[in-house]
């Protein structure tokens, strides 16, 4: 029988609400999405992308419903097979399921039997787009939203730090698009070896609370990384 995955209640503002509101109620939740709804209708989700676009473009008392909202995936079976299957399609880190509550990412990784998967890391660890220390808040938004990514090393020779798109939406009311990155970066780095088995990696990052691993390299200025995302492609290829 397949695992089957309950998710989280459902976090939703009223499409009137504006983007501070949006911001503020998501680092209080600590949720990188919240459902856009009028009465039982789900409107759209406001993603953590969102957020960051609008501190971008300094447009925070736009109401949610003057944005263009990520279109909700919707699921009839939880099953993790089906869940897996709909984010790899739909090129989406979560799905909705019965109307009442969203499966993310992590939700799949925290589920998954990774006892049965014997690779090292380096199977699926990519290299990291990096930004240095003295790097614009606006510039390291602009390369997650190119580059469809939410974490981004702070290196200066070697790994300072990082910064996550939800580090930036969290800060909304302490920067500017010319804050520099050291003042936000998480210098507690969560790290790991190429050689290090996958299911210690997924140990790590649950133990850590983290959606990312920086594996160091002896390149400078050159770090690789590991994400939910690459994992969530892993069991798709185990689950096929």
């Amino acid at each position: 029988m397949s695992v089957q995955i309950s998710g989280s209640e459902i976090i939703s503002l009223d499409p009137n609400a504006y983007v501070t509101d949006a911001l503020y109620f998501m680092r209080r939740n600590n949720v990188r999405r919240l459902v856009v709804s009028n009465s039982n209708n789900i409107i759209g989700i406001f993603t953590i992308e969102n957020g960051i676009r609008q501190i971008l473009e300094n447009r925070l008392e736009v109401r949610l419903n003057e944005l263009k909202l990520k279109r909700p995936i919707f699921i009839e079976n939880n099953d993790v097979k089906s869940i897996v299957r709909t984010m790899i399609n739909e090129n989406s880190d979560f799905v909705i399921y019965g109307g009442k509550y969203i499966i993310t990412e992590k939700d799949v990784v925290r589920s998954f039997k990774w006892s049965s998967v014997k690779e090292n890391i380096e199977s699926i660890s990519k290299d990291a787009i990096v930004v240095q220390p003295f790097t614009k808040i606006s510039t390291c938004i602009e390369i997650m939203l190119k580059n469809n990514i939410r974490h981004l090393p702070v290196v200066n020779g070697i790994a300072l730090g990082i910064v996550s798109a939800r580090d930036i939406a969290y800060s909304y009311d302490s920067i500017t698009g010319n804050t520099i990155v050291e003042k936000i970066m998480n210098v507690n780095l969560v790290t790991a070896d190429d050689n290090n088995e996958i299911n210690e990696a997924v140990n790590l990052m649950m133990e850590r609370n983290v959606g990312s691993l920086i594996i160091k390299t002896s390149v400078k200025n050159k770090v690789k990384i590991l994400t939910n995302r690459d994992l969530i492609k892993l069991i798709f290829s185990y689950i096929l």
